[in-house]
Formats: C-alpha cells, structure tokens, sequence
C-alpha cells in the first residue's frame, strides 16, 4: 500500500496550495542495501512529482542499510542539520545520529548536540525545529512499539538536548515522526508534536493514510493530521520565548 498511498499523497498536494512538504524520515523498511536502495529510489520518484519544494530528513530504517549519503544522492536533496525558511517561517532541520539496533538503542554522536545548539542559536526569531526522533522524552504508554522499549523511541541524552532547547533564545515548536502516533506534549514551554505515517497499522489494522498540515498565521499555528486517526490542534505560534520556572528538587520524604 505505500507507494499507491504516496502517489494518492501527491496528488492532493499537488491540487492545493502549500509552500512545502517535509518529510520525518522512514521512508522504508530496511532489508538490505540493494533492495533499500531499490525502494528509496521508488519513494524519491513519487516526491519528484510534487510541485512544491520537498525538504527531508532521514530515519533509522533509512541508513540501516544505507548512508546519509545515499540517501542524499538518492533524493537529490541535502541530508545533514540545516536551517532555512520555507515561506516565511525559519525552520531548522536536525539531522543527528539515528542509527538504531536493538541493542544499541538511541545515542547521539560527538558534535550532534553543539549542532542543535549553533542552529537554534542563531536567530532569535520563532521556529519549527523539525526532527525524525521526538525530543520531549514523553511517556509510550500505550505504544504498540514503544512501551517496553522507551529506549528505542528517545536519545539516552534528552536530558542534554532538552536543556539546549530551553536554552536557546527562539520560541520552537518541535515537530518529529519515528513513534508512530499522533501526540503533543508539551515541555519546557515547547510545544512537541508527533505525527503517525501514511502506512501505520498499529491502531486499527487498516494503513493510517496519515499526513499533517501546519499553518502559521500571525501568533496563531495550527496543526491537523488527516486520515483515519484524525488531530487537530491550534497553539500560540510565540514571538517571544516562553521561560518555565526550573522544577522543584526530589521531595524528601521523612
């Protein structure tokens, strides 16, 4: 069903008006080099369709057989941390380590973490900080995938990366894939969203058909993910940076 849904995807987009679509990353499920380098080539031939600009990440099924560089060169399109504006919203793209094994789970690698830091750092102004690993650290209770295996669906350093954004000057919104839910949480006074695919089938059995739209429009976002596990959800889209207070220390019993 993927690549009839992706062709479906494409030609709704292409009927209406958009500035860009941007692509969370998973794009296959990894079998071997040949066969995934085979099955990337089938996805990046419906995304040349569109037309509008398409800006991707890669995930975790996207380098197990194959590199950032291929898939780079697979999509004709850049595949490292960058930032740009789509429209006239800044967006930053953080392409950090996904390697993933069951064993390993999710770790970043040296000079990931500086990256996030140069990249939001950079420019005061409002921005979507769009990643293929959610970076709230929220709970996967209920998570088909995930539950007893939280390790597997947030890097072993959230901690340090929720520390860089709440330190960075800019209000973000953090939009990300890899789970396979619709979510928001909220974190630090960041609003962290999560969007199912076109293909899941964890929830009902049938494919999600699943894809969001994100509108900006003066101080106001609004988020709504079509398909069969529909969302929608308006937030603040802030000019200034919400600062929570730090939390309270570990209540001492006595």
């Amino acid at each position: 069903m993927a690549l009839p849904l992706l062709e479906r995807f494409v030609a709704e987009i292409n009927a209406r008006s958009f500035d860009a679509v941007i692509d969370l990353g998973d794009r296959i499920s990894d079998e071997d080099p040949e066969r995934d380098r085979l099955l990337q080539s089938d996805v990046a031939m419906c995304f040349g369709r569109l037309l509008v600009g398409h800006h991707h990440l890669s995930g975790n099924h996207d380098v197990a057989c194959l590199t950032l560089a291929d898939n780079e060169a697979i999509f004709d399109r850049p595949s490292e941390s960058r930032s740009l504006i789509i429209g006239d919203l800044r967006c930053v793209f953080w392409q950090p380590d996904v390697r993933l094994t069951r064993a390993r789970g999710l770790h970043l690698s040296d000079g990931d973490l500086d990256e996030l830091e140069e990249l939001l750092g950079q420019d005061e102004r409002p921005t979507l900080l769009v990643s293929h690993v959610p970076l709230s650290g929220h709970a996967q209770t209920g998570n088909y995938y995930f539950e007893a295996n939280p390790g597997h669906a947030a890097y072993a350093e959230i901690a340090e990366i929720r520390k860089v954004i709440a330190a960075a000057p800019c209000a973000t919104v953090a939009l990300a894939g890899h789970v396979h839910w619709n979510t928001l949480t909220t974190v630090d006074g960041t609003p962290h969203i999560t969007l199912q695919s076109l293909t899941e089938t964890f929830i009902s059995g049938d494919p999600a058909e699943s894809f969001g739209v994100l509108e900006v429009e003066a101080d106001q976002t609004r988020w709504v993910v079509q398909g069969r596990e529909p969302v929608s959800v308006t937030l603040p889209w802030r000019r200034v940076k919400s600062r929570w207070r730090t939390p309270l220390p570990t209540f001492c019993g006595s």
